[in-house]
């Protein structure tokens, strides 16, 4: 009969130890993004260059700087006049997402751009400039 107690308690060990395995295994899976052309740890801002305002990236402290080449159409400008004019970053670090004028019409649009500037699409219609405030992304 002792024999048959401690062969349970050694098979009750093992199985809690395959249990405990899985879900450590299971829970490092998940915590790191599986994404080679990962974004995270990036800073992503606008500045003027002669009449040209351009959005580039950068690494927290301030090396690689990269210019995100986005060919907008004619008469779109982006903008950095104020806080809402800011780019944004998707949380994945793929998306680019920021604010332009049409010059023609001094409407506002909400633009996303890949991180490499390509498929720009647009993303909010035509607003006039008080009825635009831009958020973060969650």
């Amino acid at each position: 009969m002792k024999n048959f107690f401690k062969t349970t308690l050694y098979l009750f060990a093992f199985a809690l130890a395959g249990v405990l395995f899985q879900i450590s295994c299971s829970n490092s899976e998940n915590s790191v993004p599986q994404n080679s052309n990962n974004q995270l740890n990036k800073i992503i801002y606008s500045k003027q260059v002669a009449s040209e305002i351009q959005i580039w990236t950068c690494n927290y402290d301030g090396t690689n700087q990269i210019q995100i080449p986005i060919a907008l159409p004619a008469n779109l400008i982006v903008n950095n006049n104020n806080s809402q004019g800011t780019p944004r970053l998707s949380p994945d670090g793929q998306t680019v997402f920021f604010v332009a004028l049409n010059t023609t019409t001094t409407l506002w649009s909400v633009y996303s751009c890949n991180i490499s500037g390509n498929n720009l699409q647009e993303v909010v219609p035509p607003v006039s400039n008080a009825n635009l405030i831009i958020g973060n992304a969650i």
